[in-house]
Parts: structure tokens; C-alpha cells; sequence
């Protein structure tokens, strides 16, 4: 299969909004970072249940299992490892529907290492970023929202992206584009979060 996703993690690609500055020249700085109390959320919800990714990190595609991608119903897939993504580590797949159609649908899932988490995109959405935000429930107990800055929206796209927070600094995007006659066409969001639901369970497990 030759369709490829168009990961557009750049939309939603975070620049640090709290940098640490140094003591001086040639020392480090030792100084306390501030508390979780007193950093600026802009409206983002806390993660209750911080996660370890770092090594799903090295090997983005290990997010989803086969068990999972079969649950999912992306039949005769294909996946591709991208380290140097704009966002930070990412892998896609590429895949057929069900019947009638059998429709090449693709799905990425990007962690937003050069982001800071979903305070950034809360931040974001004040400065009129994005064309919609959709705050979504948990995703297995951790805060995710639907973004993106199309003028479209996702139902008529056929296209969604949904970040999940898994600290207070890093988040993850799932991203979701469905082939014309995609069963899931109607409600490509809900597709990401069933995505983003299974790569929360690998997380956790391997937490």
C-alpha cells in the first residue's frame, strides 16, 4: 500500500513555555524548579496518574500490540517509524478497512516530546490557534482533547487528531485519517480515541 498518512503533528507541536534559566556562565543551575502548584496550567486539566514512556519512546510502534491492531480492525497493516517527526518520536500505520469497501485508512500516534504537554495547547486555544477544541472525557483516567486547525471539521474531513496527557509536560497525539466508505468515517474522533484508548492500556501496562 503506498498511502501514506499525512502526520500533521506540526499543528499541534508544543514549544516550551517554561524554560529554566542558568545560574551564570559555566555553572549549572540548581536552583528549584517550581511547584506543580504554581505552574500555569491555562485551563488544562492536571494528570491524576503521571506515565512512563520513555522507552515506548525508542520504539514508538511497541504502543500498539497485534492483538490490538487486529482489535481494531486494521487489516493487512503496515508501519513506519519516524524518530525524527516534528513533534518527537512517532509511528503510523497504514491499513484496510472491513468490508464492502476494504478503503486504505491510516493512523499515527506521535509522542510530543518537544511540546509541554496539554498546558500548551490550552495556552494555544487562548491565541486562537485552532478552528476546533473539543475537550473529550478521560481516556482510561487521562485528560485528552480533540484539536486541530482545519477549517473543516473532522467529521467532514474524515480526519481527527486527539492528545492525551500522560504528564504535565508530555502528551501523546493520536491521529486518525479514513479512506473514503470508512465505516468510521462519520465519527473519525471516536476512532482516535478508541486508538488512543488501546495505547493508554500498553502504557499502563508496561508502567
Amino acid at each position: 500500500m503506498r498511502h501514506k498518512l499525512a502526520l500533521t503533528s506540526a499543528a499541534l507541536s508544543a514549544v516550551a513555555l517554561l524554560a529554566g534559566c542558568g545560574s551564570g556562565a559555566g555553572t549549572t543551575d540548581t536552583s528549584e524548579q517550581p511547584s506543580s502548584s504554581s505552574v500555569n496550567m491555562h485551563g488544562a486539566p492536571k494528570v491524576q496518574e503521571p506515565l512512563d514512556t520513555e522507552e515506548f519512546q525508542q520504539k514508538p510502534c511497541s504502543v500498539l500490540e497485534k492483538g490490538q491492531i487486529e482489535t481494531l480492525d486494521m487489516q493487512q497493516w503496515e508501519s513506519e517509524v519516524d524518530k525524527e517527526a516534528t513533534g518527537g518520536p512517532s509511528c503510523s500505520w497504514q491499513y484496510m478497512g472491513g468490508p464492502p469497501d476494504y478503503t486504505v485508512s491510516s493512523t499515527g500516534v506521535t509522542f510530543m516530546v518537544n511540546g509541554d504537554g496539554l498546558k500548551n495547547t490550552y495556552f494555544r486555544r487562548g491565541q486562537g490557534v485552532f478552528e476546533y477544541f473539543r475537550e473529550l472525557e478521560p481516556i482510561a483516567g487521562q485528560p485528552a482533547v480533540a484539536a486541530g486547525s482545519s477549517a473543516s471539521t473532522p467529521e467532514q474531513e474524515g480526519t481527527c487528531e486527539v492528545e492525551v496527557g500522560v504528564t504535565d509536560s508530555l502528551t501523546f497525539l493520536t491521529q486518525v485519517q479514513l479512506g473514503e466508505g470508512s465505516p468510521y468515517a462519520g465519527d473519525p474522533c471516536g476512532r482516535a480515541r478508541d486508538v488512543a484508548t488501546e495505547v493508554v492500556k500498553t502504557l499502563k501496562a508496561g508502567a
